[in-house]
């Protein structure tokens, strides 16, 4: 009787044992999904909206994908999608840099293919405090792209961008700023979408200044400032910067110093107050 008893549980044991091996061996033949690569955010320069859009390159057998958003290194949210591509827009309502990440998910209770690894970081992108509101409310204009020809909130009729190098704002490392040219004229916006007015301004990619009116928009000629007179050449490249030095005007020979101002004993033409 006793050595019924054992062997019934002899029997337990043995088949437990090899549905345990079966697991086992199915689990280590799933073949592991490949890990996500080219990561970019969506930079279309003819729809700015575009710019919170992740997109990612396909991974052979993958079921969905995974994507997580962090802000300045931080894990913000965690999506699940079937597409290649996601608009994380409405959770990039705080100022900062933002990276995202992705990886292959296998369908559930798959035993041919596992989850595979999260992808690298994607490079960042700044989004500033006026376009995180704009993202943020979905509904109102968006100021981050608001400019001269731009206030009734339509679109430019800019014919020329020129990207500079750098950003003057300062707010964050590899920013740029771009010249724009409407049907009124030269104005110039910011990486966070700022632009200067009724002020000089230094182009952080050539180091030159140009003058802009209360509107916003690039001066050219004789400009008086502060009681001193300067001149921004609108014929010579490139168009609108401040002269220095000895300057040909009109036949006329000019001498201005290093901050651009003419010499105070200059007689200037008659129509330059």
């Amino acid at each position: 009787m006793r050595l019924e008893k054992m062997g019934k549980w002899m029997a337990v044991v043995s088949a437990v044992m090899v549905v345990s091996a079966a697991v086992a061996v199915n689990a280590w033949a799933a073949e592991k999904l490949g890990r996500v690569t080219g990561l970019y955010w969506n930079e279309d320069d003819d729809n700015d909206e575009k710019i919170t859009e992740a997109i990612w390159d396909e991974v052979e057998d993958a079921y969905e994908y995974e994507a997580a958003l962090y802000r300045d290194g931080k894990r913000v949210k965690t999506i699940p999608t079937k597409k290649t591509k996601f608009n994380f827009k409405k959770y990039m309502d705080t100022e900062g840099d933002y990276t995202f990440k992705v990886r292959a998910m296998a369908k559930a209770k798959n035993k041919k293919f596992s989850n595979g690894s999260w992808s690298e970081e994607s490079d960042a992108v700044y989004i500033s405090e006026a376009r995180a509101e704009y993202n943020k409310n979905g509904k109102k204009k968006d100021t981050s792209q608001e400019g001269p020809g731009m206030s009734d909130g339509g679109t430019s009729s800019a014919s020329t961008s020129v990207v500079s190098s750098s950003s003057s704002s300062g707010s964050t490392s590899g920013s740029v700023g771009a010249w724009i040219e409407d049907s009124t004229g030269w104005w110039y916006r910011r990486a966070d979408g700022t632009y200067p007015m009724n002020q000089w301004f230094q182009d952080p990619a050539d180091g030159r200044y140009y003058m802009f009116d209360e509107r916003g928009y690039m001066m050219t000629g004789w400009i008086v400032w502060e009681g001193r007179h300067y001149y921004c050449d609108p014929d010579r490249s490139p168009i609108g910067a401040m002269v220095t030095g000895e300057v040909i005007i009109d036949g006329v020979t000019y001498h201005f110093d290093d901050t651009g101002a003419a010499a105070q004993d200059t007689i200037l033409p008659e129509n330059v107050r």
